[in-house]
């Protein structure tokens, strides 16, 4: 047995004793533990899905082919994967986090806390359920029960299910693509909470938000986690994430009603929050609550929880 299948068999049995202990049937296993082995794996109910960065080291096109080779021929003995479909691979690609990159359709409903989520293992650079989220929504969830919910750069909508079935008198949910919102409205089918209390919307979230803040909507908790850049086709509006953060989260906070929280997460490496103080908001930075265990040694975001304090009218004074 080679270094990685060694290490990966190390690593399946620990964090899997914890998974199986919290009712997590999918979770991250591996992210570079090995310097030569610079590729993460996450299992998704027993089928692996490996992301493969390029070694500097391997030149030709036989060294990188031999390397990919060798990989999987690792995986599948450190995880014991030996049926077909058990494996996915995909490429490290700048900018193609969004992208379509095959039309296998490998799709599968897992479950996270009692709900359920389509994922699909082949055509995109991500599944549709970020994983290092699991504890971000289950803190999500406690906040909603009748309240109105806001969800911006929605992708697939988990932050939505589960503010949907936690008890959200409504939810907002608003996305550019309607590829990713249509994903969304089939994750909150599979858990029966498709309905009128739930508006899905296609739009690009900065000008949406331009537009809602003139008018009378409100909402008492917002989830707003963006890309770290984006200068879709779709749109003139170009976000760069460690420019336009702080007038991004100004425009969430101005939807919020008094008493009202924003969740604003970002996995941009090295982000710094700029918020000038603003005495009306409670600012808390709440990353170590929402990485699990299995993502602890990767630093996949930064997350942070702004409260909008509730106004104080002091009594009229008697005559």
């Amino acid at each position: 047995m080679g270094f990685l299948a060694n290490r990966l068999k190390k690593r399946l049995k620990h964090i899997g004793k914890w998974a199986r202990r919290n009712g997590i049937t999918c979770f991250r296993v591996y992210h570079r533990d090995i310097p030569e082995y610079p590729l993460t794996v996450d299992l998704y109910e027993g089928r692996a899905v490996v992301w493969l960065s390029e070694r500097t080291r391997d030149e030709s096109v036989q060294q990188k082919e031999a390397y990919r080779q060798e990989a999987i021929a690792e995986i599948k003995e450190g995880l014991n994967l030996s049926g077909e479909g058990d494996l996915y691979l995909k490429e490290r690609r700048p900018g193609g986090q969004y992208r379509r990159s095959g039309k296998s359709e490998a799709e599968l409903v897992v479950s996270e806390n009692g709900l359920k989520f389509l994922v699909n293992l082949s055509d995109y650079h991500d599944t549709g359920l970020f994983l290092d989220h699991r504890q971000t929504r289950a803190l999500v969830a406690e906040e909603v029960r009748g309240k109105s919910f806001l969800n911006l750069f929605a992708y697939t909508g988990s932050f939505t299910v589960y503010a949907a079935a936690h008890g959200a008198r409504h939810t907002t949910s608003v996305d550019l693509s309607s590829r990713y919102l249509d994903w969304a409205e089939r994750n909150l089918a599979l858990n029966g909470l498709d309905n009128d209390n739930q508006t899905l919307i296609e739009d690009d979230v900065l000008e949406w938000l331009k537009d809602t803040v003139h008018g009378r909507e409100r909402f008492d908790v917002i989830v707003c986690d963006p890309p770290t850049f984006s200068n879709s086709k779709m749109t003139s509006s170009v976000l760069d994430i460690k420019r336009d953060h702080p007038g991004l989260i100004k425009a969430c906070l101005r939807l919020l009603n008094p008493g009202g929280i924003l969740y604003f997460s970002t996995n941009k490496r090295g982000f710094s929050l700029q918020l000038e103080e603003m005495p009306q908001i409670e600012i808390k930075e709440i990353t170590a609550q929402t990485v699990p265990l299995d993502f602890e040694n990767a630093a996949p975001h930064r997350c942070w929880r702004l409260a909008k304090k509730l106004v104080r009218v002091p009594a009229a004074s008697q005559s």
